[in-house]
């Protein structure tokens, strides 16, 4: 989007889109480089008044978008794509500026985003095909009709600027359905890009209304939001203690919700695991991106038999790991205090301590005796961080694992795979990734327990915003 000049500041201003148009409020926020230490752009803040108005946008571009073709808006996100390549350097650039994460990460970003895209591109008209179903009467006749479900709320978070954002929007408009898109307040910039990018594949300019607002006004903005007529499906990625207000909003409204929150996630490392590559994957789980991944390594659990040798190996792992920088101070010090909690209860650092590299780092570690009484126990530390926990057997390990009152994903390490497959099914969570820690594109998320509700990625992402219509005629009258 257009950005103008402050003068006073000499920062660019990222503007609010609404309707195609950009719109400015006249009340502003700082967007902070944690590794800079520096405001690196302003950001138009949007209030009540504009929340509804980019609601109203939404549901006045609705009725011509959802006419076009299946195969039009395949085409469209099939563009995007290819732009996106070609934008990468810019998009990257955005995410490093704002989010202070690594080129690494911010290039993963691009090629997981790619590929992503790629696979709902393909899914679009798969995903929006109806049914002709059997019908119980001569001369009758019944089809099974999928439909947008109209304009749809989404609110996206920054650590993975990109990929959670096009996910979602490719989702959305391969539907047929418009969007208000809230942006992190941390990374505007990259999310405005990202709608640029979609807008020069062929999205029409009103189809996207894109806000973001200071934390101190969300509250007010999402409620505005959630609670407008327009609006007819929420989508929230994000915290689980954020994502308990905007269900409470939703259930308000009565607004259907798809959440994908935070995790516990689990690495299990079996005896017959190959240990030094188990540890290689487990400690890139756990500390890319600063820790700060919904998908984190956050809980190690070894079986006793191999756990002073995989101990060993991840230590020393963990010790040549550069994770980077946490996005901003708050965060930081939040996972700080989780270690400091744990520390203060009787936990044992293995390595390292709660511990500043900076004001926006923390020192790698790796703890065990966490119990019940510390926040590390079961709350999401969003830091540089894992606990590890040794079991006698594999009862031992799924009782652990499903403890959590998270369920998003568990990762598993051994070469038994009809062992995996068993463990695997009595696990309380949403996907098991058995010795690959990679994200498949053609997969559904599936998070369970409070790591949300609802399906993302290929046709599972589409269909969480089409629903079905149910048209039935006699032929005999």
């Amino acid at each position: 989007m257009p950005t103008t000049l402050d003068e006073q500041s000499g920062l660019q201003v990222v503007p609010l889109f609404i309707g195609g148009s950009p719109v400015s409020t006249g009340k502003r926020f700082p967007v902070h480089s944690a590794v800079q230490n520096k405001d690196v752009y302003l950001a138009e803040s949007a209030d009540e008044r504009t929340a509804i108005a980019a609601a109203e946008a939404a549901d006045k571009a609705f009725p011509v978008w959802r006419k076009t073709t299946a195969a039009t808006r395949r085409e469209i996100i099939c563009r995007v794509t290819a732009i996106i390549q070609r934008r990468q350097d810019e998009l990257k650039a955005f995410q490093i500026e704002e989010t202070s994460c690594s080129e690494t990460w911010a290039g993963f970003n691009i090629t997981y985003t790619v590929n992503m895209l790629k696979e709902i591109a393909a899914r679009t008209t798969q995903a929006c095909s109806g049914e002709v179903p059997p019908m119980a009467n001569e001369d009758t006749f019944g089809v099974v009709l999928k439909e947008p479900v109209g304009p749809v709320l989404l609110i996206a978070p920054w650590n993975a600027a990109v990929i959670l954002a096009a996910r979602s929007l490719g989702s959305i408009l391969a539907a047929g359905c418009t969007a208000v898109f809230k942006t992190s307040e941390l990374s505007p910039r990259t999310h405005h890009c990202l709608v640029e990018i979609f807008i020069e594949a062929g999205v029409p300019a009103d189809v996207i209304s894109v806000i973001q607002t200071s934390r101190q006004d969300a509250p007010t903005v999402t409620e505005a939001l959630i609670g407008h007529k327009a609006i007819k499906k929420v989508e929230f990625i994000g915290s689980a203690a954020v994502g308990r207000i905007i269900g409470s909003f939703a259930g308000r409204y009565l607004k259907p919700v798809l959440m994908e929150l935070g995790g516990k996630c689990v690495s299990i490392v079996l005896e017959d695991a190959d240990l030094e590559a188990a540890a290689t994957k487990t400690v890139n789980q756990a500390l890319i991106h600063h820790g700060q991944v919904c998908f984190s390594t956050e809980r190690i659990v070894v079986m006793q038999s191999v756990a002073d040798q995989f101990i060993a190996l991840i230590k020393d792992k963990a010790m040549a790991y550069q994770q980077g920088s946490g996005v901003n101070t708050n965060i930081v010090n939040n996972s700080y205090n989780f270690l400091v909690d744990a520390k203060e209860k009787g936990a044992t650092f293995i390595l390292g301590e709660p511990q500043y590299c900076s004001e926006t780092s923390l020192q790698v570690a790796l703890l065990t005796g966490v119990n019940k009484t510390m926040k590390m126990w079961d709350e999401e530390s969003f830091g540089p961080s894992a606990t590890v926990i040794i079991v006698k057997n594999d009862a031992e390990l799924v009782e652990v694992v499903n403890e959590s009152s998270y369920g998003l994903d568990a990762f598993l390490h051994t070469k038994d795979m009809k062992r995996a497959l068993a463990i695997a099914r009595q696990l309380e969570v949403g996907r098991v990734r058995v010795n690959n820690p990679a994200h498949e594109p053609t997969f559904p998320t599936n998070p369970v327990k409070g790591s949300g509700w609802g399906r993302n990625n290929a046709a599972a992402g589409i269909e969480e915003f089409l629903h079905r219509k149910v048209v039935t005629m006699d032929f005999r009258e």
